[in-house]
Formats: C-alpha cells, structure tokens, sequence
C-alpha cells in the first residue's frame, strides 16, 4: 500500500490555491501544507486587485472553501527560505510546489529612479492595498501633477485611484492611515506614458471606460494633431481598436461652450514617450521623455510632475535553496516540473502562477496553469513516493521549536472576522492589519482561552 502523498504549497494566492483545489481533487488522500509569508493569505486578491473592485475580490470566497479543507493545513506568517528552509520543506514533502507569485517591481534602469515620490507599481499598489512590506512608504499626493509610466490595466487602476473621488475610495477597503494621504491630493493631471502606438495599448476597454466615465475626469490626447487616419485605426486587438474608436468620437466631437472653464481633473495620454530619466534634486520635479510623435519627434522634453509610479511589470523574489530563473525571476520548467540550471528536471519541485510564466493573465488564468502544474505532478508521483518517506511532516512543530510565531486557518478567520467588523464600523468592506505583528497580537486578543 503507498503512503499518502505530502505536498507543500509555497504562496496562497490565487495560483496556490487553484494547485491546492486541483490537489485534492486528484488525490483523495493527500495531505497538503500551504505556506504564505504574509499576515494573510489570498496574496494577489488581497494585495493586487484594486480597492474599487470589489466585486473582483469575492472570489476569496472560493479561496477559503479550499482552506477549510480536512486535508490541507494552512501556515501563515511563515517565509520559505528564511523562517524554513526549502531543503528542510522538501525533506518534509514528497513534492513542493512554488506558487510565490511576482512581487517585486521592475525597473526602467534610467536616472533618478531612485528618487523621493518615484515608487514602482509594486510599491505603491502594495501600499494602498495595506500590504506589509509597503505599508510605511507614505508617498505625498498633494502635488498638483503625477506621471504613470506604462498602458496596462494596473497603470489605469493607478491612474483611477489618484483621480476618482475621495466618497468613492472612503468606501472601498483601502486602509484609514493610506486613506489619510488621499484625502490630502491635489492633483490636477496625470499623465499616462505609453511607449508603444495608440493602437497597442494593453489595457482593456472596459477598464479604459471606468477612468474615462468618471464626471470629474477628462481624457486628453496632447498629440491628437499628429495622429494619421492608419493610427486611428491600427490596433493590436479589440479592445486597443475600441479604446481609439472611443477617442477619436470625443476627439472630433465639436467644443462646447464653457469647455474652456472645465475644471474637471486631466488625464493625459501620451504615446511613444519613452522615459529617459526622472528630474530633481532632493525630490522628483519632472520626467524627462523622449517623443516618438508629434512635434519634435526624436527630441525630449521635460513634463512637471511631483510623483511617478512605473507601471512596466513585476519580477518574482527569489527563494533560497530554489534554482535560479530568468532575469524576471521565472523558473525554468517544463510542463510545471522545475529545471536545474543544466535544463535536467527537479524531481520533487514544482512551480504555478507567476513564479511559473510571469506577470500575465487574469486572476482566473491561474486554475489553468495550476491544472498543468498538477497533472504533471500526479504523472511524476510514483517515482516521488517509492523514495524515502518524509522526514517530518509536523511543520507546526519545528517551527514553534524556533520561536516563530504560526497561525492557520482558524486564526486567519477570527481575524477576517475582525477586519470585516472594523470595516463595518467604518462603512467599508474591511479595515486591514498592516504587519504580521499586528496580526498576532489581536489574534491572542481573538483566540479562546
């Protein structure tokens, strides 16, 4: 009789969960150990998703049906490859599976990116969502310009959230002390740098629609005189030719008495500006780009700005022990199966989400790559558990022996209980902890005597 399959699941975001779902689904009697270094688990739902989608984060729901399951054992406040090692995980296992996700932000690599009030996406969506890591990165909005490098969806959900109105993020789940900051804007335009032609941005229409319908904001084409009928209408997919067809209707739409006293707030898009470097001495004052279009094509010019948030794709934080990826921190793999540095399969580990095939994808597109993930890891089961059988299996255990403080998912819902109450109180959908210490000193508050 074989023994019951032991895997651990490193990350319990969406990609972590859907390989845990489809787990359990295929092997009836596994046991199943999931590991998230945060405070909370859901990871990109959680820290990713706007604070204004609320409807998007409901799929958590989905997320805590698999948690409650028998057979899987959640540990949070733990960090594969500090508080545990990677080797002392494998040991453990008959398989690891890493589903750690993209949580760095990418650089440009150009002058004065290091600069006061320029953050990448990672940075400043994570501060807004209350993420630890990001918690205490208090940028100044009461600056009467910012500029958003990049055309995706994440670009448009920063660009949103420094436009819409206070009422309509009061009531999102954007934590109080970030909230504060908000209150304090006094931006009056944003600029949206796009380094591709209108017709290849990567955004989609209907998350265009949700800045461009907002009645205290109005969309901007500075280079509108240079557009040719083929840039109007050459776009890369349906919702890049949606998004010009939208423009060119209120480009051509005649001006309307008053126009001229719109004191709606300006979002400016600009395309091929490509970013050359961020300007200013003890803080950011402009970024310097160089034109594709327009007047001066081939020249630079300087747009004033007192923040900057570059938007142009996460990287995924390297785990020790964990062969190394590509320069976006993707594993090699095939199928799902890790690869060493010379291309030979890892036997026991694996690899879902981001860490997998990078930033892409809706949240929905991680159940797929899961699937892949875990049919290759049933088909490599057999020679996994005809090995030697897992040293320990009592993780909880080693890790108390260390003095590191673990919690599943029994706290994780006195504490969720907690927030929704806090937020309540508030008029919101949940008011977050922000630090792992926070969260274990109200759940000792929580828990039954």
């Amino acid at each position: 009789m074989r023994p019951a399959p032991v895997i651990s699941i490193v990350g319990a975001g969406p990609a972590g969960f859907y390989v845990a779902e489809a787990l359990l689904q295929a092997l009836p009697d596994c046991q199943l150990h999931l590991f998230e270094r945060a405070a909370a688990p859901h990871g990109l739902v959680r820290y990713g998703v706007a604070p204004d989608h609320q409807k998007l984060k409901q799929v958590a729901a989905v997320f805590e049906g698999i948690a409650g399951h028998a057979r899987l054992r959640l540990h949070a406040g733990v960090e594969v490859g500090r508080d545990l090692g990677l080797d002392e995980l494998r040991a453990g296992s008959h398989a690891v599976v890493l589903t750690h996700g993209a949580a760095l932000g990418r650089s440009l690599g150009i002058a004065g990116e290091a600069l006061p009030q320029v953050f990448s996406s990672a940075a400043f969506v994570g501060w807004y969502n209350g993420h630890a890591d990001h918690a205490r990165l208090a940028p100044d909005l009461a600056v009467d310009s910012a500029a958003i490098v990049g055309n995706g969806n994440v670009a448009l959900d920063v660009c949103r959230l420094l436009v819409r109105a206070y009422d309509d993020l009061a009531v999102s789940d954007i934590p109080q002390p970030m909230l504060q900051a908000f209150r304090q804007r006094r931006i009056r335009a944003v600029h949206l740098l796009g380094r591709g032609a209108p017709g290849g941005v990567k955004f989609t229409f209907k998350e265009f629609r949700q800045l461009a319908d907002l009645p205290n904001v109005r969309v901007r084409l500075p280079q509108a005189a240079a557009f040719t009928d083929a840039m109007w209408e050459q776009a890369d997919g349906p919702d890049a030719r949606r998004t010009l067809q939208w423009l060119r209707a209120q480009h051509d739409k005649p001006q309307a008495p008053g126009d001229a006293a719109d004191t709606r707030l300006t979002v400016n898009l600009w395309f091929h500006a490509t970013p050359a470097a961020f300007v200013g001495t003890d803080r950011l004052q402009a970024v310097r780009v160089r034109m594709g279009m327009g007047t001066g094509v081939g020249a630079e010019r300087e747009i004033p700005c007192g923040l900057a948030v570059t938007c142009v794709g996460f990287a995924s934080r390297a785990i020790a022990g964990a062969p190394g990826g590509d320069a976006a921190g993707r594993m090699r793999h095939r199928a799902g199966q890790v690869l060493d540095e010379a291309g030979g399969a890892v036997p026991d580990l694996f690899v879902a989400g981001w860490a997998k095939r990078g930033p892409s994808g809706i949240i929905g597109t991680n159940r797929a790559c899961g699937d892949e993930t875990t049919a290759t890891l049933v088909a490599a089961l057999p020679a996994l558990l005809a090995q030697a059988a897992p040293r320990t299996t009592d993780f909880g255990a080693l890790l108390q022996s260390r003095g590191i403080a673990v919690f599943g998912h029994a706290g994780w819902r006195l504490l969720d209980a907690h927030e929704q109450g806090r937020g309540a109180a508030l008029g919101k959908p949940r008011e977050k902890l922000l630090s792992l210490d926070d969260a274990l000193r109200t759940l000792a508050t929580l828990a039954p005597a």
